[in-house]
């Protein structure tokens, strides 16, 4: 009863973080990346989905879909069953850090780390993903208590070493980059190595080198294929955006904090609170592995990201928590912690919003669609990784999906408008779930169906249905399942509205700009490109001409006269400070082939057809002006 009422903070931490993660793993619905894993558990012999589901079909070690294949078969995978264990991996996690921040420091700085770590959005989110993170920063927390085990306990024991041997190699079967943080991890130990934890820290890298040799062929063959160079190189701020991420980019819990650790250094002796080496360990761990993935993602193939760096968050987390350690009103602190931090993930971050739900709900729309319409009258053109994460919740609403288009790549938008050129059906449904899809699509798909229906936008996921006539929309009976309605984020529209092209929940409209140039010279109202005069005109614009610049794409239309055998291409680009913008070390532009769509769209008395080119200005330059 005594250690009870004294570790009532530690429950009410763990209480509270069991509650988000779970509260969430059943509100969401799968992710890309989760159905992706899901797809894969089809194959049912061992050999095939270690072959076909890991080595083929996945670029991370084999731990995670093995599990996922094992606990399936038992429990089956809907969201509450498949999350159930990550989720218990990531309050697990909190207890963890309590205990090493404790054993490391002092009680206060192992509350204070729990508390900022079961209420951060960050590691709530990845902790309801049925994905490596979870149980990835499980293993590395885990190691971390065995590592201190192994080289600072003056008690030494061999199950210790082997414990920590298991850590590595079950660290080395879920993800590639905690491979490589638990082997940095693992260099540090070198410099603690003593006569009496020689033999124990040999043994435990032993053990990790020797379970992971069955993995090696897969994991080889998963580098001859490029690794995860499909990953943009990280910005010189990376750092900087991904500790203001992980902290829910949120100026009051940043502050907060800032604050806290600026009176300790009133409190406490500066010099005192440097002389710890596990300050120095979780700094290096933190900082280091931050450093070297840099330096790899620079000069041989990126693999920085947020959800990889939650291996490393913990560790500074503790450094922030023994900063503040030092506070006498300890009870005070943890309940402005786990306020600010709840209120930061629910109303900031939204936690509980329409994130993840491309998938399942976006499934509902097409199935009442089909039903409603006819799949018979309904052209699908959809950009989504595979059809059958679709199919996974629309067999679920009794029904399945075919999809015309589904993988668009960025340069085919032409065969789409070429299809769509001879379709009959009535309607076409556009959309995308988790895949980057360009503006052309949806414009391309207006050329044949100007008329919105209905539209519906989720987290980088939108689905639209577009008709070739003008249709009048009975609302009310869009959805019979009323239950859904208030997470479904509906935006009615009459066939008259022009529809908006959604992703990341911001509405991208399409704006006319009026040239002052193209106004005054005739040169420029028409143009006639010849064998000495290849470059057409410019059109020159200002980032300040453009109203909430964020919330639009840019539509350029050309109209003119091309012969079968012509080309032209439009082409934007910028500058800044009258030079043309460098971007990964290019000049940067971007543009579309024309003739196409203006040879078979021209009139046959004038000859004069109408092509267009849909953009959105890059990160880039929004960014930087």
């Amino acid at each position: 009863m005594h250690s009870l009422k004294r570790n009532i903070d530690l429950i009410l931490i763990l209480m509270i973080g069991f509650a988000l993660r779970f509260s969430v793993s059943i509100t969401h619905s799968y992710t890309n990346d989760e159905l992706s894993a899901i797809n894969r558990l089809r194959y049912d012999s061992f050999s095939d989905l270690i072959e076909k589901g890991v080595k083929e079909g996945d670029m991370h070690p084999a731990g995670v879909q093995v599990f996922e294949k094992i606990w399936s078969s038992l429990f089956g995978t809907s969201e509450l069953a498949l999350r159930l264990p990550f989720v218990l991996f990531g309050t697990a996690s909190i207890f963890l850090i309590f205990l090493i921040g404790s054993k490391w420091f002092n009680r206060k700085t192992g509350v204070f780390a729990a508390a900022i770590l079961a209420v951060l959005y960050f590691p709530i989110v990845q902790s309801e993903l049925a994905r490596p993170y979870s149980p990835g920063l499980f293993i590395t927390l885990l190691t971390a208590w065995f590592y201190h085990k192994v080289l600072f306990c003056e008690v030494k024991k061999y199950s210790n070493a082997i414990l920590l041997g298991l850590c590595f190699a079950a660290g080395m079967y879920t993800h590639y980059f905690l491979f490589l943080f638990l082997i940095f991890i693992g260099f540090t130990g070198l410099i603690f190595l003593r006569k009496d934890n020689f033999k124990l820290y040999l043994l435990s890298s032993i053990i990790a080198v020797l379970l992971f040799i069955p993995h090696i062929s897969i994991t080889l063959h998963h580098l001859s294929v490029g690794g995860l160079g499909w990953l943009g190189k990280p910005d010189s701020d990376f750092l900087f955006q991904f500790i203001f991420y992980a902290f829910n980019e949120s100026w009051m819990l940043l502050m907060f904090l800032f604050v806290l650790i600026l009176f300790s250094f009133f409190q406490k002796d500066r010099e005192a609170i440097f002389k710890s080496k596990y300050y120095w360990l979780s700094a290096s761990w933190f900082f280091g592995i931050y450093i070297l993935a840099h330096a790899i993602s620079l000069y041989a193939t990126p693999l920085l990201k947020f959800p990889v760096m939650l291996f490393a968050f913990p560790f500074l987390i503790l450094m922030i928590a023994y900063l503040i350690s030092n506070h006498q009103r300890d009870k005070l602190i943890v309940a402005a912690i786990l306020v600010l931090g709840i209120t930061s993930s629910v109303l900031e971050q939204d936690l509980y919003g329409n994130r993840h739900l491309g998938f399942k709900y976006t499934a509902k729309h097409l199935v009442d669609w089909n039903q409603k319409y006819g799949d018979e009258n309904i052209y699908t053109v959809y950009n989504l990784s595979n059809p059958n994460y679709m199919n996974f919740y629309a067999t679920q609403f009794g029904d399945s999906i075919q999809f015309d288009w589904d993988v668009i790549e960025f340069a085919d938008d032409a065969a789409i408008r070429r299809d769509l050129m001879n379709r009959t059906e009535k309607y076409c449904v556009v959309g995308y779930s988790e895949r980057l899809t360009l503006p052309q699509v949806f414009e391309t798909v207006k050329e044949f169906y100007p008329f919105c229906i209905e539209n519906y936008h989720y987290d980088n996921s939108a689905v639209f249905l577009m008709s070739k006539d003008t249709v009048t929309v009975d609302h009310s009976t869009i959805f019979e399942d009323k239950s859904h309605q208030q997470n479904l984020g509906k935006l009615k529209l009459t066939a008259e509205n022009d529809a908006h092209w959604i992703r990341d929940n911001q509405a991208f409209q399409v704006i006319k700009l009026n040239s002052d140039s193209a106004k005054k010279s005739p040169e420029t109202a028409c143009y006639i490109l010849e064998n000495d005069r290849i470059y057409g005109p410019d059109f020159i614009f200002k980032k300040s001409d453009i109203t909430q610049f964020d919330d639009y794409y840019l539509k350029v239309i050309v109209q003119g006269v091309c012969p079968a055998e012509g080309q032209l291409t439009v082409a934007m680009s910028g500058t800044r400070n009258g030079e043309i913008i460098q971007h990964n070390g290019e000049n940067f532009w971007m543009g579309h082939d024309l003739e196409e769509m203006l040879i078979t769209t021209s009139d046959s008395s004038t000859g004069i057809g109408s092509s267009y080119f849909a953009f959105e200005i890059p990160d880039f330059i929004k960014r930087y002006g």
